[in-house]
């Protein structure tokens, strides 16, 4: 008797272990987050990229019932702030805000890190359409004036853009590959000077966010060639998509989007993925993202890696064929 029951003691003992044993990690899943999440955003505070993270930070706050915070961590085009996600610990609560200077970064750049093999892709959040700007007082009204003039003079004409390898050098060193044209490219410390030189005639062309192009359409101190996506956009409805304008393999825009450190849980990311999407459908954030010109994306983080993987193949052939030079 005695021994039998040893036994069965033994047994109950053993499964209660086992029990117990799974329900530290049980109550971790159910908890996420238990702790504040961090978002970093590798660029300066106020710009578009920011404004958008600290939006679905709040909203995520919101949902989630726990602290969202985000930091600003600038420097190396993008890469101080994408190297401190992608080395930090894979638990879902250090999220990098990107854009798509992140594929630009990883196809220009000699990277700490695998733009591919060590993120966990958690979501797409936006995507802001590219548009080209000229002087009111160019003689180019419209793309087709651009291509010509530029091949009856390759290399004349000259664009301005952030500096070498940001992403309005690329759109449009991308631009001339797809046009069969030659443009020279004038790098500026930042996009301010390079506004005023294009609005006082000392370059010709210049890419632009609806954010910045907008007001200076409307007010008549520039004037349009074309703009990304595939339909036009609702606030700039006389602007021609590049498809309309005569370049339909051509469609630049600027992503946003969260990714993390290898190895995220995938409930984590399934959890992420979902909350995110579900603020993209609200008609609040809608309007948010309409004001910053931009529209939403979401879907699944496999979307998200395919989207980078895209991303970076395409900038790495630009570099290579277009003979960029990026010192």
């Amino acid at each position: 008797m005695n021994r039998t029951f040893s036994l069965y003691a033994s047994c109950a003992l053993s499964v209660i272990c086992t029990l117990l044993a799974y329900v530290p990690s049980a109550v971790a899943q159910q908890a996420f987050p238990s702790r504040p999440i961090r978002i970093i955003v590798p660029f300066s505070a106020g710009g578009g990229g920011d404004l958008i993270a600290r939006k679905i930070a709040a909203r995520l706050q919101e949902r989630l019932g726990s602290s969202v915070v985000v930091e600003n961590r600038v420097g190396a085009s993008g890469n101080i702030g994408a190297e401190m996600v992608i080395n930090s610990p894979p638990d879902g609560y250090t999220l990098l805000s990107t854009s798509s200077t992140f594929g630009v970064q990883a196809a220009v750049a000699k990277t700490s890190y695998d733009p591919i093999r060590d993120i966990t892709p958690i979501v797409g959040v936006s995507r802001s359409h590219s548009l080209y700007l000229v002087s009111p007082t160019s003689k180019i009204r419209t793309l087709r004036d651009l291509i010509d003039m530029a091949k009856r003079e390759p290399g004349k004409l000259t664009y301005g853009s952030a500096g070498v390898g940001a992403i309005a050098h690329m759109q449009t060193e991308w631009l001339a590959s797809v046009a069969g044209i030659k443009l020279m490219h004038i790098p500026y410390k930042g996009t301010s000077q390079a506004y005023q030189d294009m609005l006082g005639g000392r370059i010709d062309l210049l890419p632009s966010n609806p954010v910045m192009g907008t007001p200076l359409i409307k007010s008549g101190r520039v004037h349009p060639l074309a703009i990304g996506g595939k339909t036009r956009l609702a606030t700039l409805p006389d602007v021609p998509t590049f498809t309309e304008a005569g370049l339909p393999n051509y469609d630049p825009s600027d992503w946003k989007a969260l990714l993390g450190p290898k190895g995220i849980p995938a409930d984590v990311v399934a959890k992420l993925n979902s909350e995110v999407n579900a603020i993209l459908k609200e008609k609040e954030f809608a309007a948010v993202l309409e004001a910053d010109g931009s529209e939403p994306i979401g879907g699944t983080p496999e979307q998200l890696l395919a989207l980078i993987k895209s991303d970076v193949e395409r900038w790495r052939n630009l570099v290579k064929a277009q003979n960029i030079k990026l010192e």
